[in-house]
């Protein structure tokens, strides 16, 4: 079909405009999480003020980023992925400054 023209109305241009444009919307998704009762509390208790939504959508987010870095191939994937794995590599850095703080022997104990 793609070449023969079609002719509709301005009308019906435009709902299909709109239609369109409303299926690439930025859209929800809802998932169900199998996890033990005590690691929801965990994981919710964790985030503080930061809605489970946001923070679900970003373990989404980077899932989808580890996978994407395992397959690039071509010379842009290459460089976002090294790009993406510079920021996790920052992130691992400071997790381990803040754990060998806590692990340190001359840091005085909560009691």
């Amino acid at each position: 079909m793609h070449g023969i023209p079609v002719y509709m109305s301005k009308q019906a241009r435009l709902r299909a405009e709109r239609a369109d444009a409303e299926a690439r919307a930025k859209r929800d998704r809802m998932a169900r999480v199998q996890v033990s009762d005590e690691v929801w509390s965990a994981f919710r208790a964790s985030l503080g003020a930061t809605p489970v939504s946001v923070a679900l959508g970003e373990l989404v987010r980077r899932e989808v980023g580890r996978r994407e870095r395992r397959g690039a191939s071509d010379e842009q994937g290459i460089r976002l992925a090294l790009q993406d794995a510079r920021v996790l590599a920052g992130e691992l850095q400071e997790m381990i400054v803040r754990l060998e703080r806590e692990a340190s022997p001359t840091r005085p104990r909560a009691a």
